[in-house]
């Protein structure tokens, strides 16, 4: 990815999971090692849950920890599986497990000699601390949906972030491979966006900065 050509911003923010830790493979395993779901099914399944816990966090403000265990048990219901009453808080559990991908921490290391860097995710505070174990980083700031009392998208969350950071919006360019979490709202506020691509997936149609497929393309953008 060549140079943006834009002035480097002071802050970068970064959904967490999804974006540096792999969720996918962390809640397909559960399925597998909980609800005992074939190998061919956890994919189809992970989609389902993904939906399911997005329409929980468009409701009434629930912990993200009751919105995991009973979308996953709803989930592993719809497909017909069966699975034993302590499955819901065994997955809650697994997601200090869950593991980074492989390119996070070395352009984290790299990314934090020159700037600020923040997380900006739809979970509990105690949760996230499970996660944090897994960087090689200090953060500056943690913003949680816990913090608000709403999940993304809902601009509040982003909102606090600009709070806690402490610095105009243009300053910040926030990271994310969620584009119906993040993109939206960020850009509203008049963040810096950067979406992060893995799966090569149609580029969204909110203004973006640039559109990467590593974090190791990340450094050489300023």
């Amino acid at each position: 990815m060549p140079p943006t050509g834009l002035p480097p911003p002071s802050w970068i923010s970064f959904d967490c999971y999804g974006t540096l830790i792999d969720w996918q493979s962390g809640v397909k395993r559960c399925f597998r090692d909980l609800a005992h779901a074939p190998d061919d099914e956890t994919q189809e399944m992970f989609e389902a849950w993904e939906l399911i816990q997005w329409e929980k966090i468009h409701g009434p403000y629930a912990p993200y920890e009751e919105i995991m265990w009973s979308s996953f048990r709803q989930a592993v219901e719809e497909f017909g599986h069966w699975c034993p009453g302590y499955a819901g808080e065994a997955f809650v559990d697994s997601l200090a497990r869950w593991e980074p991908f492989p390119d996070v921490n070395p352009a984290l290391r790299r990314l934090a000699q020159r700037y600020r860097l923040a997380i900006i995710s739809n979970i509990d505070r105690q949760l996230l601390g499970g996660t944090m174990r897994h960087f090689e980083v200090r953060f500056d700031a943690l913003i949680t949906s816990e913090d608000v009392r709403a999940y993304k998208p809902a601009a509040a969350v982003f909102r606090m972030a600009l709070e806690q950071m402490g610095c105009a919006a243009n300053q910040i360019a926030h990271v994310t491979f969620g584009a119906k979490y993040d993109l939206q709202p960020a850009h509203d506020l008049g963040m810096r966006l950067i979406y992060l691509n893995r799966e090569n997936l149609p580029s969204p149609e909110v203004p973006i900065e640039a559109e990467i497929h590593s974090l190791e393309e990340l450094a050489a953008l300023w």
